[in-house]
């Protein structure tokens, strides 16, 4: 739902973007303890958040004041999706990403101010006890004015490499939460540095095989091979996976007996379902099924034998977390290519095979063939990759950011005259 805000506070209005307007009056008595969960676009921004939002109801105790989770994301379909799917407080930020190309900077700058004055306003109304940073350009306006006013500010920083949003907010932030060590890169903030792990809903648990497969409507005897893009999908992976499909040895080893038998579950995205349904109706061999996204992870990655997948930082923490196999392709157009740094810590721990994206699709199938042919016969391999995947979970992320953001609102309820 859009932002609603206690008393004579205005809320925002449905499809009004936060920063336009904020014109907002002065800050009533005996309000809620407020804290902000800053970020947005994808789902990995918002899913992370989710997981500490979780932990939050789940630690607070009947002595606690009265918390308020608002949302500082953006207009996208993702995040309308995701944060009306948990009912959660959600403000659509103006805020833009920055561009290298000069002629976008007065739309990037005006967004800019528009959104921070937003928060200033918001921050002069209410009490604020801790702005979350999930990473990203929407995680920007609010942190920047929090850490202005002297409010705390905690940054996710997931990735083994921060990106542009996440080294201009290292700066202002009072504590930095890494899913893995940040090395020379972040030396002068290792005081500020806490190797957590990266946030998964605690809904992310491996639940019975048979189960999941009645979830999804697929056949728990078969081995199942996950494709996925994340929340936006891939659309070079997707091109890949559809000419990989039409090749006589996969097909064989994907149609093999008894338990060799296998069956493809290709998350698309979003905007690509309906190219990638129509592929999979010209290939009726194989069992092949298309969804544009799904809510339900838990069952995907419990029904999953082996994944062909980005390397998100989120992605990674849920393929640890649920002991999945993996082939990685990271997301070949960051220019820091942030997510093959991702990849190379789950493939030295043995948990994944990286594949590079050469954003060619037929490029990208033939240097899948010959991987995906060897872990579609390995069992053994599969099994030692599953294990190498827990080793590397870090299940209590969640935990350990809510209790952070508990201890803040504390501390702010005890400031109070």
């Amino acid at each position: 739902m859009i932002l609603s805000v206690p008393d004579n506070h205005a809320a925002v209005p449905a499809g009004e973007i936060a920063g336009v307007t904020s014109d907002l009056p002065a800050r009533p008595r005996n309000v809620p303890v407020y804290l902000i969960m800053a970020g947005g676009g994808t789902g990995g921004h918002l899913y992370p958040g989710l997981a500490v939002a979780q932990q939050l109801d789940q630690l607070r105790s009947s002595t606690d004041p009265e918390i308020k989770v608002a949302w500082a994301a953006t207009p996208r379909k993702i995040d309308q999706r995701l944060l009306g799917a948990a009912g959660a407080d959600y403000i659509p930020q103006a805020v833009k990403p920055f561009s290298s190309n000069p002629l976008k900077w007065p739309a990037f700058y005006s967004a800019w101010h528009k959104s921070c004055g937003y928060w200033r306003d918001f921050f002069d109304c209410h009490q604020v006890a801790a702005v979350l940073a999930l990473g990203g350009y929407a995680a920007g306006p609010a942190a920047y004015e929090a850490a202005k006013r002297n409010i705390p500010v905690g940054l996710l920083n997931p990735d083994a490499l921060a990106g542009r949003a996440n080294r201009f907010l290292m700066g202002p932030a009072d504590i930095i939460f890494s899913q893995w060590p940040m090395g020379k890169s972040a030396e002068k903030y290792a005081d500020r540095i806490r190797v957590a792990g990266c946030p998964v809903r605690a809904s992310l648990v491996r639940m019975n095989r048979v189960v999941a497969a009645e979830k999804l409507a697929l056949d728990p005897n078969r081995k199942t091979l996950v494709v996925t893009g994340a929340s936006l999908g891939a659309q070079t992976i997707n091109h890949a996976v559809a000419q990989l499909l039409s090749d006589p040895e996969i097909k064989h080893l994907l149609n093999g007996a008894g338990e060799s038998r296998w069956q493809i579950l290709h998350l698309t995205g979003l905007d690509h379902a309906a190219e990638m349904q129509a592929m999979a109706a010209r290939r009726p061999q194989i069992h092949w099924k298309i969804l544009d996204y799904c809510d339900d992870m838990a069952a995907v990655w419990s029904l999953a034998d082996l994944a062909i997948a980005r390397a998100g930082a989120g992605t990674c923490a849920e393929l640890s977390c649920l002991g999945v196999p993996a082939i990685l392709m990271p997301y070949p157009f960051h220019k820091d290519h942030h997510q093959q740094a991702n990849a190379e810590k789950l493939c030295a721990a043995g948990s994944a095979v990286l594949v590079r994206d050469s954003k060619d699709p037929g490029h990208n199938a033939a240097e899948l063939k010959p991987v995906l042919m060897r872990l579609l016969t390995e069992t053994d391999r599969l099994g030692e990759m599953a294990l190498a995947a827990h080793s590397q979970a870090k299940p209590d992320a969640a935990a350990t950011v809510a209790r952070w953001l508990l201890h803040q609102v504390q501390l702010k309820i005890g400031d109070q005259p």
